[in-house]
């Protein structure tokens, strides 16, 4: 989030241009870090320092108005709704109306919930339920840059009344220790939840990110300014190379804040601190390109993730550097113009605050709203769609298995394989898994049919089919029933005289950490040793190992086959197609993808599943990526029908089509 803090009062200090020049730095790490992350991979510190300054400014304010006995909550509040609400309505606005343009039935669904949020500055409470910063699901919503200006609006509801409370005569001596205590606490809570293991809560809530701003508070409230100018340049400099450290040194797979967003903001406050009497070594920041760019920072951050995120959409795919530099500049154009057009229109001295005020502020955030609310309860809305469109789109939800509701989306199967999961007769074929399991379940059973065997499908959501499992950890959430669920099959293959092949499918790179992670299902997980001490992990080719062990001592005679990793896909195809055709464009386009990201991913996971099966020489193996990818591309529509339903499940129809293939295959090998 870029700060819209502004000087705009009637008890305002001297404009400051080195904290423009701060701002501008801030903003452009945080914009090269989403265009190219590579360049700078911590470059998400931008949000901390823009915490601080807003913190800095906007104590200043409230405190100056004070001191000069001017100071009305009412005209704060107006005056901070011209500040923010101008660009933010027209952006938001405007990314709204390319949403229901561009966007197909589900993925409308899902920017609902942002677009809703942002009518009522609670983006941030909106991913903090539905996926975290660093989660490829939520890196696809337009409007997820929006949750740091909702931390700092609900920031801007309390502070000016605790302030207030603060400066009583009786606390006023006491106010600095105070709010330093306060920091303190905010910043132990956030470090705690964070170390639990819940960085999305940490992330997301302003409760766990007070402390920057009140870091940047502290500067106005007793804490006196450098005594000399060399001492305020040598903060300066130790403040940049902090926050830049931070930006070379941290990247998404640290713990992330807490602690870990120390050095940025306190580097941050140092900065502040020394850069008003830094003299020479503050030019860079004080040089006026540098102060252009810090003054439509507010602009430039609104603008400039969605457009990235709609580029991605289009091209369906990741972003070369150069197009996302490319990108990068056209929103600082854009921002320019908000800037000049929207922002500078409203600045000024703020009217008496009216009612009517009050009422114009808040209309077109309950449009906004009322959009967002549309989206979600109009399930996507696919009546805003032509009809081909829309029936393309729908493959997404309709291609699926049709055990799913009964094998896959219900209770966990802790107690057992449920009875519609199993045929009538004995079991024959054993389909164990995750949702790759349950995806591939249609093509087994055909495989099933067609010798005339009974099928039992024992799938669990994120559950990998491997024993000696305690829990499967992932980002806010421990599923601890994947280990009795496997426990459960392992018993079934005990009971199972006639059964004849078992297959093991899963999402095996996410078990085995590969990268890149590049979809919207890919949160990191981590598997824990049920036979080490908690928080253990279990590493993918020892589990596979042991399961296949566990297979062994049930004294079953049945064949146990692995399919391999499914290619994952950076784009659904059905949704491709439905793009296409709503654009006009060649939907063959879609029919195949570029292999590098995909078999970069698969290759990671074959190679533990090889070394595992390599202790047991009777166990088969399928790798579906040797036969979907060819020549530099991976198939995702073969004569019309899409093979994947989403970007790494196979549909139900791609399933009959392709593991028949399969398991003959690897059932005929050595």
């Amino acid at each position: 989030m870029v700060s819209a803090t502004g000087l705009d009062s009637a008890a305002a200090q001297p404009h400051r241009r080195d904290i423009d020049g701060l701002r501008a730095l801030a903003v452009l790490i945080i914009v090269v870090f989403h265009a190219v992350p590579a360049l700078a991979p911590g470059g998400f510190v931008g949000v901390d320092v823009f915490f601080v300054i807003s913190g800095f400014l906007i104590t200043r304010i409230i405190a100056g108005e004070r001191e000069a006995g001017v100071l009305s909550f009412a005209r704060f509040y107006l005056r901070r709704a011209r500040r923010i609400l101008p660009a933010y309505v027209v952006v938001t606005a405007i990314v709204a109306a390319a949403g229901y343009a561009l966007l197909m039935p589900r993925e409308l669904q899902n920017f609902g919930w942002g677009l809703g949020g942002s009518g009522v500055f609670a983006t941030n409470v909106v991913f903090a339920k539905t996926g975290g910063y660093f989660e490829p699901l939520a890196e696809q919503s337009p409007l997820l840059h929006l949750w740091s200006l909702a931390v700092e609006e609900q920031f801007y509801l309390v502070w000016p009344l605790l302030l207030a409370g603060l400066s009583v005569a009786r606390l006023r001596r006491a106010r600095l220790a105070l709010v330093l205590v306060l920091a303190v606490l905010s910043l132990s809570a956030a470090q705690f939840v964070v170390a639990s293991g819940d960085p999305r809560a940490a992330f997301f809530h302003l409760p766990f990110r007070a402390w920057e701003f009140l870091l940047g508070a502290a500067l106005t409230l007793g804490v006196p300014p450098p005594r000399t100018p060399a001492l305020a340049s040598a903060a300066l400099v130790a403040g940049l190379v902090m926050i830049l450290g931070s930006v070379a040194g941290l990247s998404t797979a640290t713990p992330f804040p807490g602690l870990s967003a120390l050095p940025a903001a306190l580097g941050a406050a140092l900065a502040i601190w020394g850069g008003g009497l830094a003299g020479p070594v503050a030019a860079p920041l004080r040089w006026s390109p540098v102060v252009g760019l810090g003054l439509i920072s507010y602009s430039l951050y609104l603008w400039h993730w969605p457009l990235l995120v709609f580029a991605r959409l289009l091209a369906e795919r990741p972003l070369t550097a150069a197009e996302g530099l490319a990108i990068a500049v056209a929103s600082a154009g854009l921002a320019r113009l908000t800037w000049r057009f929207v922002e500078q229109p409203w600045r000024g001295q703020a009217p008496a605050p009216r009612l009517r005020h009050l009422a114009l502020g808040a209309a077109p955030l309950a449009i906004i709203l009322g959009l967002g609310a549309a989206a979600l309860a109009g399930a996507g809305l696919p009546g805003r769609l032509p009809p081909r469109v829309a029936e393309a789109a729908a493959q997404e939800e309709r291609d699926v298995n049709p055990r799913r509701a009964a094998c896959f989306d219900g209770a966990f199967q802790a107690r057992g394989t449920p009875a519609a999961c199993r045929p009538q007769g004995p079991v024959q074929v054993l389909v164990w898994g995750d949702s790759h399991g349950d995806a591939m379940t249609p093509g087994v059973a055909v495989w099933a049919a067609r010798r005339g065997y009974g099928l039992q499908q024992s799938t669990g959501p994120g559950c990998p089919p491997l024993s000696d499992v305690r829990a499967v950890i992932m980002p806010a959430r421990v599923n601890p029933l994947c280990g009795p669920m496997n426990a459960s099959v392992l018993r079934d293959i005990a009971r199972a005289p006639d059964l004849k092949l078992i297959v093991l499918a899963a999402r095996w790179p996410l078990y085995a950490e590969a990268k890149p992670d590049y979809d919207i299902n890919s949160p990191r997980v981590r598997v824990e040793d049920a036979k080490g001490p908690r928080g253990r992990v279990l590493p993918l080719d020892a589990a596979l190992d042991r399961t296949l062990t566990a297979i062994a001592a049930t004294g079953t005679r049945a064949r146990v086959v692995v399919v391999g990793p499914v290619p994952e896909l950076t784009f659904t195809p059905a949704i491709c197609v439905a793009r296409k055709r709503l654009l006009g464009l060649d939907e063959h386009l879609c029919d195949s993808a570029p292999s590098a990201g995909p078999l970069a991913r698969a290759t990671i996971a074959e190679g533990l599943i090889s070394k595992a099966l390599a202790k047991h020489p009777g166990v088969a193996m399928t790798r579906p990526a040797d036969q979907l990818c060819h020549d530099g591309r991976c198939v995702t529509v073969l004569a019309g029908t899409a093979l994947y339903f989403d970007d790494d499940h196979l549909s139900a129809s791609g399933a009959r089509r392709l593991v028949p293939g399969w398991l003959d295959a690897a059932l005929s090998g050595p």
